[in-house]
Formats: structure tokens, sequence, C-alpha cells
């Protein structure tokens, strides 16, 4: 549960009280490794399996393994400063303090659009693979838009169920991959290639796609005023989820386009890629297993970008650059609900427009990769505007080492956003709006502030939440 500094109960009733909350540390180290495996892996390798796969055939390893290290050289700068300066909502806080405030909030807005596909695009894969399941014909679009209205109250129990839950349903989805791919190996065997069936282009396309299906490791770093020993288990967790999920993705990847023949078009519209597969070498047992494993990825997936995204939101309110009433913290739940609420409503906007599963995983891709970019940028200048924190923390990259890290990060980030942009340049002016209403908001919002006698320069000048005691 969230509390002021003092011993007072915190009520966020009052517009400067967030300055005062102290949110309690209840994540230890096995929980931040769940919500990282289960935020990556999530609906990913069920719903994205077949379009990776048809783009990429037997090279689908490769696109992992392009895709893990994009992922993993955007990731360095950003758990560079995680470790130094653990604090809630990582976009805002990061962007605002090492770069400008008008940055910070564009960024915030940008990875909360990005999770709010993600979140979409997991909840369509969810219902799609629990319809057929269920009496009577329920239609998708409504057991969609069932799933945030069920998280969100969800959250009401509090922070600590929500993460044991979380790490029940991690367990159970790792179990029932690794069968998949334990028994698919001895049964059908990995065929590695390095052959392009749609050439260059496939590969690149299956790239992307992987790309959004290891989305999650940035999650763990907005929750760091929630985090046990933070500084050092958000890089351990990320180490330690990152081995695993590359091992799984790979195993799994490689057995299910292994158990068929190639056809671009048949890969593609498979529905349940790997329950399909898994009848060819599993036990009915555990071909159900593998379904309830589908079922709780896409609840760990979910589960961890509900989780940490209303982070950006309540660090937003905590300057005030959005209506402070937004971060306003449950009492008995620890969590700030209305700030939920906000995200769970675009989630279900989202939901209406009923693009394709692929559209929304790029719109994520684009959104993440674009905040990466400028949190990469925004470690650079950590060790100048933050050096005590820099030389304390518990992760710390040499400085030339880091402007190459960060250079690489640079590149293959907006790289990746201009193959997006080729592909579907209705995404980039999604983020155009995005950036537009942003920018208007924040000249509107900030001469508002001024006449409270609230001067958002100074508050930029401190860095808000609270180090570990």
């Amino acid at each position: 549960m969230a509390k002021k500094s003092s011993t007072s109960t915190i009520s966020g009733s009052k517009s400067d009280s967030l300055n005062d909350v102290k949110l309690d540390r209840q994540v230890g180290l096995l929980g931040a490794t769940s919500l990282v495996v289960g935020g990556v892996i999530g609906m990913g390798i069920y719903a994205l399996i077949s379009a990776v796969g048809a783009h990429a055939g037997n090279a689908m390893w490769l696109a992992f393994t392009i895709a893990l290290t994009i992922s993993v050289i955007g990731v360095i700068p950003i758990v560079q400063i995680a470790s130094a300066l653990p604090r809630a909502g990582a976009g805002y806080i990061y962007a605002s303090r090492l770069l400008h405030p008008l940055m910070g909030l564009i960024t915030s807005w940008w990875v909360i659009f990005a999770v709010a596909n993600t979140l979409t695009f997991v909840s369509m894969g969810m219902a799609g693979y629990i319809a057929p399941y269920l009496p009577g014909s329920i239609p998708t679009m409504a057991l969609t838009l069932l799933f945030p209205i069920l998280f969100y109250f969800l959250y009401f129990l509090g922070l600590r169920i929500a993460i044991l839950i979380q790490v029940i349903l991690v367990a159970l989805l790792i179990v029932a991959l690794l069968v998949y791919g334990f028994m698919g190996t001895i049964n059908v065997g990995l065929k590695f290639s390095t052959e392009l069936p749609q050439g260059i282009g496939g590969l690149i396309m299956a790239a992307i796609l992987c790309y959004t299906a290891f989305f999650g490791f940035q999650v763990i770093t907005e929750m760091g005023e929630e985090i046990k020993n933070a500084k050092r288990n958000i890089p351990l967790s990320l180490a330690i989820g990152g081995i695993a999920i590359l091992i799984i993705y790979i195993i799994v990847g490689t057995v299910f386009i292994s158990s068929v023949d190639y056809s671009f078009e048949a890969i593609k519209e498979m529905k349940a890629p790997l329950m399909d597969t898994g009848r060819l070498f599993l036990s009915p047992f555990w071909v159900l297993m593998l379904s309830f494993g589908a079922l709780a990825a896409g609840l760990t997936s979910f589960n961890g970008g509900a989780i940490a995204i209303p982070r950006e939101l309540f660090s937003q309110a905590r300057d005030e650059i959005i209506p402070s009433i937004i971060g306003r913290i449950h009492k008995r739940s620890g969590s700030p609900m209305i700030a939920m609420g906000v995200l769970f409503s675009m989630v279900i906007i989202m939901t209406l427009f009923n693009w394709d599963i692929d559209f929304y995983g790029a719109i994520t891709a684009v959104g993440i990769l674009l905040m990466t970019t400028v949190l990469s940028i925004s470690a650079l200048m950590l060790p100048k505007k933050y050096p005590e924190y820099y030389k304390n923390a518990y992760f710390t990259i040499p400085k030339v080492l880091l402007w190459i890290i960060v250079a690489l990060s640079i590149i293959s980030s907006l790289g990746f956003v201009a193959l997006v942009m080729v592909e579907a340049k209705s995404i980039g002016f999604m983020y155009i709006g995005v950036t537009a209403l942003a920018i208007i908001y924040y000249f509107i919002r900030v001469p508002m502030l001024k006449k409270r006698g609230v001067d958002l320069v100074e508050k930029m000048k401190k860095m808000p939440g609270f180090d570990e005691e």
C-alpha cells in the first residue's frame, strides 16, 4: 500500500499530496523476473508465431535472435538509468529530468499508447483462444472487451495478489512451453536454416513481429519504487528473464516450423498454431495444458503491462503535468486505480477499431522503439546531471561504451521504425497525432500551472520519489 513519507496514510485528495507518496516495495526478485518473463512471452509466442513462421520459415531462429539483440541493445541504456535511479514511470521521469519536461510528456504518451495497443491484441488473442471452448456463440469482440473490465476489478485486491497470480501463471506457462519444446524436439527434430522463403523483406517483417513478441523488458523499469533492492533486482531480473525467454522462443518456434510443411498462406492463417502442431506429438492432457498455457500467456502479458504502465500516469500526476487526481493512490490496493481506468479505457477504444493483430503489434513496436530512442539519449546525460547516482549504480557502463551502445540503440531503433513506416504509413500518422496532442496540451497546461503558482521548471530540478531505506 502506498503511504506518505510520514506515518499518515495517503489519501491523494490534495493537489500536492502525491509529492509525499511513498510506494511500498512489494516486488522481490522472483516477482520481478515473473513480470519480465510473463510480460515478454505473453500472447506473443501464441498469437504471432504463425505470422513469424510464415515470413521467416526455418530461419525463425534468426528472426528471434535479431529481435532479441535489438531489444537488449535498446534496454541496456534504460537499465543503466534504472539501476541508478529506480523510479515509477520510467518513460516520463527519465526523459523529463534528463532531457526536457516536454520530451518526458511526449515519451510517456508514446509508451502509454503503445501498451494500450499491446493489451488490445493480447485481449483479442485470449478471446480467440477461449471462444471455442465456451457454450453458445459469444461474440469474440464481447470477450475481448471483457478482459480489461475484469482486470480492472482484480487490481482492487492489491499488488501483492496480482504479483502472486503472475508467478503462478508464469510457472504454468513455462512448463507447458518446455514440454512442447522437449517432446517436439524428440519427435520432429529441430530444423535450423538461413534460407529465406520470403526473401530479406520477409526476414525483416518477421524480426519486427518478433520484436513485438520481445516487448516487456522495459516494463520492469516502470516500477522502480515498488521493487525490493531495485538497483540490483532490475538488472538481475532482466538478465535471468532474457536468457530464459530466448531459449524458450528459439526451441518452441523451431519445433513449430519444423512440424509443418511450408506454405505462407496456410501457416499465417493458423489460429492456434501451437495446439494444432502439438497434437502431432503430445498426449491430449498436454495439449490441454498447452491451451491453459495460452490463457496463462495472455493473462501474464496483460497483467504485466496493466500493472506497470499506469505508473507513467502516476508519475505525470506527481508533477501535476496532468491533474493530480489521476495519480491518486487507492488505499486498499496501493495502486493508481484512476490511472488504470484511463489506460483500460484506451484499450476498449482501440479494441473497437478491430484491426488485425499484426497491425496492433506493429503499433506497439513503433511506440516502444521511439521510447527506447529517447531514453537511450537520456542515459548519456545521467553521469553529468546525477553523477552521484551514476557512481553508486549497481550496474554501471563506462562512458565510452555507453556512447557506443546508445548509438547502436538509436540506429537500430529508428531503423526498425523506418521499416515499419514503409509497410504501414498510417502508424506514423498515429504517432504524429499523439505527439501533436502532447505538445498542444503541454503549452496549454504550463501557463495554467504558472497561474496556480506551480513552477514546472523548478519541479524538474528535483527527482521525485524515494530511494530505498
